[in-house]
């Protein structure tokens, strides 16, 4: 499940995009931060953070995936190797700006999945809300033919679905929403405050499986909503016929 992902943060290398913006007093510190990043000698490091855990790895190759972010940092700070250069000897690591720490910082602080939860569980009693609904069964009429009827659910029971599935749109909604900005706003803040030698990502896998769910909870909830609706008509419109056809016999019979 390594595609499926909140954020990704990444180095630009080899040229990451260094500008100046109208309020910054220190130049220095964006050049800094340059060369930091690219004591991981050209590296494509990538740290994908989900909701259960951490995804490191190169681009375009296979990635380690751990809930914990100590044992992904023990691995990857093994891979640190040093280069010799004449009498120069520079140390490297896949991980200069330690992504590793800013992904699991996100994780603990930022993310929660509570409310995901508090959504599950109400779409589970809705489901089984609507199993008690009365299905299709044949019944012999005043003319001894079968026929296949459907009685209309309990007022109750389509009340309380109603309410179930409109809680879990609202939790659904709040849950995926919060998802999304918080998401969007660490990744933006990574780039800014990293002066673009990070790149920060959405995981749009993820984003777009938040919205889809919440969308078909929100046709769940209407298509309730619209059956009690009918329902109430229906019946209004059998009362209406039946007091209409009441009067009739009582002026014939006068």
């Amino acid at each position: 499940m390594s595609d499926v992902y909140l954020i990704s943060l990444r180095y630009n290398v080899p040229n990451p995009l260094i500008t100046k913006g109208p309020g910054q007093v220190n130049t220095l510190i964006s050049h800094a931060i340059y060369n930091v990043s690219q004591s991981g000698n050209g590296t494509t490091f990538e740290v994908r953070a989900g909701y259960r855990g951490l995804c490191v790895g190169q681009s375009n190759e296979d990635r380690i995936c751990s809930s914990s972010a100590k044992v992904l940092a023990n691995i990857i700070g093994a891979q640190r190797r040093i280069i010799v250069n004449g009498n120069n000897s520079v140390e490297t690591t896949p991980d200069p700006l330690n992504l590793i720490m800013v992904a699991e910082e996100f994780r603990q602080r930022i993310v929660f999945d509570g409310l995901l939860f508090v959504v599950l569980l109400l779409c589970f009693i809705s489901f089984i809300a609507f199993s008690t609904f009365p299905g299709w069964h044949e019944e012999i009429d005043a003319d001894g033919e079968e026929k296949e009827v459907r009685p209309f659910p309990g007022g109750f029971i389509s009340r309380f679905s109603l309410i179930v599935s409109s809680s879990a749109v609202w939790f659904a909604f709040v849950s995926v929403f919060w998802q999304h900005i918080n998401s969007s706003s660490t990744a933006t803040m990574a780039e800014v405050l990293n002066y673009g030698a990070v790149s920060g990502h959405v995981g749009t896998t993820a984003m777009a499986l938040g919205w889809i769910s919440v969308g078909a909870i929100i046709v769940v909830s209407l298509a309730v909503w619209l059956m009690i609706l009918s329902i109430k008509i229906l019946q209004r419109l059998t009362e209406d016929e039946s007091s209409h056809c009441g009067d009739s016999s009582s002026e014939g019979s006068s």
